[in-house]
């Protein structure tokens, strides 16, 4: 008998080749027992082998690390049962069972045409000389100058890209700096943006805070200072690094850290003034800032109901940054809540190695009625979700609850997905994941700790109010 973290969702039984297994009926569980016998192709087999002449192993890799089924495997002679394990035991099982795998037939394409595999369009200028300077590290990877231009070219190609292996190879560039107390000022720097992108706040703060004791004027360790304060949604403790920043720092880097403030405090009008104000100066000056502050303008004109004067700033900064990008993942949900999901997939359809725009790339092809598109879509994030668990991370609670409700239609389990995330992170979509996860479900009640937060900081968004007054029946 073995016991497994796993979640309820609905009463059905299932058959995977030989495999019988059953989702249950009822609410949400932490923790039920699962009973897990395996067909031995000898009574000699080792474990490892055992698992290989099985179909559970399919099953286990694709279920039990979703954490939405309980399996059942049933065989007709000889058993075995696995022990007690935990979930994240039984994902190390699974990994070290994941070398059956290589028995299988490879795959064969039928038309030499079809695509196997879109490489990152940064893999195609510059990759020669990058490759380079990998195989220089691994001989050397302690040089900490190259240590840290291989980490600063994958991280700038993760950005451009989303495509979170680059920020993989980026960290494995740090390897021996990962967990060094000690580690140098510019390696504290990049390493808090690798775990910034993976949604670690604290520890990406605890660097950064380390980072600004040796250089207290660094006005980019303050803006990110300020801006993951505010993602995890502690505005005072935002305004305090915003106004440290202000000591020293020039007027448009004091804008990065201010803008996204006033638009969640209740002082969005401000904020839209100030980048209207500061926009032409960074056209002339300042190129760069252009797209962010157009992605602003967008957001911000959207929350306050202006979709005419949204939707030129999103086009416009999409004309500078063609690339995924949160720009584009604005504009396209911008899309599909206005019913023009035809548009929307076109968009993001070519982008789908950055997961936010696979998730709504799918979310589009469902909305459109490619039953075809959307399942394989659908398929590519269950595949990209269950990869991410493997390699001991948890996905991105924001797609993860965004996934469950509106691909898998699972309010629950959406609801709690929303609930864990929204703990960690309170920007917009996170507020709206759970406020429509709440709904679904019929929880009003899970909807109070939001309502509460967006009445204290006074934030201003139509999408919000119009949510608002579905929980509170109006």
């Amino acid at each position: 008998m073995g016991f497994f973290s796993l979640r309820s969702v609905s009463a059905s039984t299932y058959h995977w080749g030989n495999v019988e297994y059953t989702k249950r009926p009822g609410c949400l569980v932490d923790q039920f027992s699962v009973n897990l016998r395996v067909h031995c192709g000898s009574n000699n087999d080792p474990p490892l082998e055992i698992a290989s002449h099985c179909d559970c192993f399919a099953y286990l890799l694709k279920f039990c690390t979703t954490s939405v089924m309980n399996p059942t495997a049933r065989i007709p002679s000889r058993t075995r049962t696995l022990p007690s394990l935990s979930l994240c035991a039984s994902l190390l099982l699974l990994l070290a069972l994941a070398r059956c795998a290589s028995a299988a037939e490879p795959y064969l394409p039928s038309d030499d045409n079809e695509v196997l595999e879109t490489l990152p369009r940064s893999l195609l200028s510059g990759g020669d000389e990058l490759t380079s300077m990998r195989q220089q590290l691994a001989d050397d990877p302690k040089n900490l100058d190259l240590a840290r231009t291989v980490a600063s070219r994958y991280l700038q190609m993760g950005k451009q890209d989303g495509d979170p292996r680059f920020y993989g190879y980026a960290r494995a560039a740090l390897g021996p700096w990962w967990d060094a107390a000690d580690a140098p000022a510019d390696i504290l720097k990049l390493r808090a943006k690798l775990k910034e992108t993976d949604h670690d706040y604290d520890e990406a703060l605890a660097d950064l805070w380390q980072f600004v004791k040796q250089e207290p004027r660094d006005a980019q360790a303050w803006i990110e200072i300020s801006n993951i304060l505010r993602v995890q949604g502690k505005y005072d403790e935002a305004l305090e690094a915003r106004n440290k920043l202000s000591e020293f720092a020039r007027s448009v880097e004091i804008m990065y850290s201010n803008v996204p403030l006033l638009a969640v405090t209740g002082n969005a009008e401000a904020a839209l003034d100030l980048i209207q104000q500061k926009l032409p100066e960074a056209r002339q000056r300042y190129p760069g800032t252009v797209p962010w502050m157009l992605t602003m303008r967008a957001e911000i004109s959207r929350a306050l109901g202006r979709d005419e004067q949204a939707e030129e700033s999103y086009l416009e900064g999409l004309g500078d940054d063609p690339g995924p990008s949160y720009l584009m993942r604005a504009y396209t949900d911008f899309l599909l809540d206005r019913d023009r999901a035809n548009e929307a997939l076109e968009l993001v359809r070519d982008h789908t190695a950055d997961t936010g725009s696979l998730l709504r790339a799918a979310i589009a092809a469902k909305q459109v009625g490619d039953e075809k598109l959307a399942d394989e879509y659908q398929s590519q994030l269950e595949n990209r979700f269950q990869e991410i668990r493997l390699r001991g991370s948890e996905p991105h609670g924001r797609f993860e609850s965004r996934y469950a409700l509106e691909l898998e239609n699972v309010p629950l389990l959406a609801l709690e997905l929303a609930q864990k995330n929204w703990q960690k992170q309170k920007e917009a979509r996170d507020t709206r994941n759970l406020l429509e996860a709440a709904i679904a479900a019929k929880r009003p009640d899970a909807a109070k700790p939001v309502i509460e937060f967006l009445e204290k900081y006074g934030t201003q968004d139509v999408q919000f109010d119009k949510l608002l007054n579905q929980i509170e029946g109006k």
